[in-house]
């Protein structure tokens, strides 16, 4: 087979709004096919069982993520199984925050495939992490991805958060999205990505659990890192508020409220 008539077969089944980039990205981890290869239309070896699968998820618009395996997250290649959150791009400003000021111990709740935790221990090598994680598909990714990055033995996992301990960073993006909403989001997301990751009962509530909890378990000079909406902002300015917080929201590159970051008021 040729690899510019791979890349024009997997170009058709998909539906026009996948950029050409996704087909590139997918013909890479699926068949080891490079662009150039395409470019140069070099002669290549395609196993057909493998490409009807391909041809069949693409055309059914399932993510990227769930046909390949991975996803990229902070210049790394995370593994994700289908029924775990798919890490975004705009969850790395997570991490960029984080790591702005020194930690040493941390905590990620909902750790999902485990790209932000493993994110935090491999950009700062001193720092150990607990990853929370409820989902039991979810906590197999974030097993895996940790022996992948060889942090498995700074990472502790466990699925409700832990009683004892005492962390400098406290981090998550969390379900946030409310339930109004839902006809707006994304079809992909709402088809094939696990919605309690996405849709809580109570958005606010979610916030509300994780500053109680920060309370008892956040250093006095420790921060609370969180991936928001903006329609949330303004409860949970109160909330942080009325908890004795220090509150401020950065913007993302698309210039929406995105970060919240928390700390003790002094």
């Amino acid at each position: 087979m040729k690899a510019l008539d791979l890349f024009k077969t997997l170009r058709r089944s998909a539906s026009s709004d996948v950029p050409d980039s996704t087909i590139y990205n997918v013909i890479s981890y699926v068949f080891g096919v490079s662009k150039i290869d395409v470019a140069l239309d070099k002669d290549i070896i395609v196993d057909e069982g493998e490409l009807r699968r391909v041809i069949y998820l693409l055309g059914e618009n399932v993510p990227f993520a769930y046909i390949t395996g991975y996803e990229a997250f902070y210049g790394r290649d995370f593994y994700v199984l289908p029924g775990v959150f798919i890490p975004r791009n705009e969850t790395e400003l997570l991490v960029e925050l984080a790591l702005k000021e020194p930690f040493n111990s941390f905590l990620d709740f909902g750790s999902g495939s485990g790209a932000i935790a493993i994110s935090l221990l491999l950009e700062n090598p001193k720092s150990k992490g607990v990853a929370v994680e409820i989902s039991h598909v979810g906590q197999l990714c974030t097993k895996y991805n940790a022996e992948k990055f060889e942090v498995k033995n700074r990472l502790t996992i466990v699925s409700t958060l832990p009683e004892n301990g005492m962390f400098d960073l406290i981090i998550s993006n969390p379900p946030y999205v409310a339930y109004e909403l839902f006809e707006e989001v994304d079809y992909s997301v709402k088809a094939f990505e696990p919605l309690q990751a996405v849709f809580p009962e109570d958005p606010v509530m979610v916030f509300r659990n994780i500053l109680t909890y920060s309370l008892s378990h956040l250093s006095d000079a420790g921060r609370i890192i969180l991936e928001i909406d903006s329609y949330v902002e303004s409860d949970l300015q109160k909330l942080a508020s009325s908890l004795g917080f220090y509150y401020q929201v950065t913007k993302d590159l698309s210039q929406f409220d995105r970060i919240c970051i928390l700390s003790r008021s002094s």
